[in-house]
């Protein structure tokens, strides 16, 4: 497994071997067990997300599985949850904040518990 940070207009990438049987719902299961009840964990219609993790109306993380016939990765980044949040409030600087605040915290423990979680160790 490796795992790559996202920056501020990338994707943070955990790189896995082929792994078909890691699906949206496996993973949504594991990642409720993340943060043991602080977050909420639901499938998405967003484009390019199949799952956030969402802690506040600020602070979660979109992501998507994508499998290949060499690796399966799941990509991530930050975002803000709430549609009110991202549509009203949203600009560069609460974007700066955001980011070296709760977004790098959550991103941190994410990595962290990926890094731990056996569903992840191939």
């Amino acid at each position: 497994m490796q795992i790559k940070d996202p920056g501020f207009f990338t994707r943070g990438k955990v790189i896995l071997p082929p792994s078909p049987d890691l699906t949206v719902d496996a993973v949504q299961a594991e990642m409720t067990r993340f943060g043991q009840g602080r977050y909420e964990v639901y499938k998405t219609a967003l484009i390019g997300a199949d799952l956030v993790i969402k802690r506040s109306g600020w602070t979660g993380l979109a992501l998507k599985i994508k499998h290949s016939s060499n690796e399966t990765a799941i990509l991530y980044n930050p975002l803000a949850p709430s549609a009110l949040v991202r549509i009203f409030m949203m600009g560069f600087i609460p974007l700066l904040i955001l980011w070296f605040t709760s977004w790098k915290e959550l991103i941190s423990e994410f990595k962290a518990y990926v890094s731990s979680s056996q569903m992840f160790q191939r």
